[in-house]
């Protein structure tokens, strides 16, 4: 049997130790600021930015990472019944646009992750991230998890418009991905609520 061995993670940029928890896929440097990806056991620059707290809770400030994944949005047809509008694109009935699409990098439930996710994508819950030197735990998802799922918040936001949708055919072309940690409290059920829009998830 291998001898399985523990090795210290230190950031590339200031030596300093980085906290990685099982399965992160992203690890933030809160002495210097860097963000890495974790790719092949190597650690690769990322950038990684924060939303501000604007709503007021209790229980504990943690920060939890999102996949912000800008993409380009064409739709080639839509089959339905009932007029549509479209609230995606900014604009009445466009059919093509840049989105940036919320991700939640942290296991949730599907269906939390499915509210969350669309409520962040259609409001750009953080339009102007910043930098902080904050704690970021809990990014399990990776790039390819984030476009799979930014797709998935694509068709809810469709299939939850007035008509009845029968068939759709479209492109999503990302662009780039950052990454974003949104606050959250910790609630004394257990749950979180973040504190950009005040959602909570299990």
């Amino acid at each position: 049997m291998e001898d399985f061995k523990l090795i210290a993670v230190k950031c590339k940029s200031c030596d300093s130790g980085l906290t990685v928890e099982m399965n992160d896929s992203i690890v933030y440097c809160s002495s210097c600021g860097n963000g890495w990806e974790i790719v092949n056991d190597e650690l690769v620059p990322m950038e990684v930015n924060f939303a501000a707290p604007l709503v007021k809770g209790d229980g504990e400030l943690v920060y939890k990472g999102f996949w912000l994944v800008d993409a380009f949005v064409k739709i080639h047809s839509r089959d339905s019944s009932g007029g549509w509008i479209s609230n995606l694109f900014g604009g009445a009935n466009k059919t093509e646009g840049d989105v940036k699409f919320y991700v939640p990098a942290f296991w949730m439930p599907i269906e939390s992750a499915k509210n969350i996710g669309v409520n962040y994508t259609l409001k750009n819950a953080v339009p102007s991230p910043q930098k902080y030197n904050v704690k970021m735990t809990g990014f399990n998802f990776s790039k390819e998890d984030a476009k799979k799922i930014a797709e998935f918040l694509f068709l809810s936001i469709e299939a939850e418009k007035n008509d009845t949708i029968r068939n759709i055919s479209y492109d999503i072309n990302v662009k780039s991905y950052q990454v974003l940690g949104v606050p959250f409290y910790k609630q004394p059920n257990g749950r979180l609520k973040d504190a950009v829009l005040g959602i909570e998830v299990a």
